[in-house]
C-alpha cells in the first residue's frame, strides 16, 4: 500500500472513531436507576436505589446509555451513575441544561 492510501485509510478511521456514540449522548433508555448488583444476595445493597438515592450522597446506579444528562463513570468497570435519576419531580430524561450559554 502506497504511503497516499495508508494516510488516507487512517484519516478515514480516524473521522469514523471521532463521531459521537449512542452512550455518550444517550441511548433512549429514559433516565432510570438500576442495580448493578441485583441478584446477588451479599452485594445488591450497594446499588439498592433505595439505600443510595436516600442516603447522604444522592444518587443511583444508571445504564451507561441513560438519557441522563448529569450521567457520569462510576468506579469501576461498566457502570454509571446519576443524582437527578433519583430526583422524580423533574423530567431528567428530556430537559436540557446550558452551559456556557451552549446547549449540551
Amino acid at each position: 500500500m502506497s504511503p497516499i492510501n495508508t494516510a488516507l485509510v487512517l484519516l478515514v478511521f480516524g473521522a469514523f472513531m471521532c463521531q459521537p456514540s449512542d452512550a455518550q449522548y444517550g441511548g433512549g433508555f429514559g433516565c432510570e436507576c438500576t442495580n448493578p448488583w441485583l441478584g446477588q444476595i451479599f452485594s445488591e445493597h450497594q446499588g439498592d436505589p433505595a439505600n443510595t438515592c436516600y442516603g447522604p450522597a444522592e444518587f443511583c446506579y444508571v445504564d451507561c446509555r441513560s438519557d441522563c444528562r448529569d450521567c457520569r463513570p462510576a468506579k469501576g468497570r461498566g457502570r454509571c451513575w446519576s443524582k437527578l435519576a433519583c430526583r422524580t419531580d423533574i423530567a431528567a430524561d428530556i430537559a436540557p441544561i446550558e452551559d456556557l450559554g451552549r446547549r449540551i
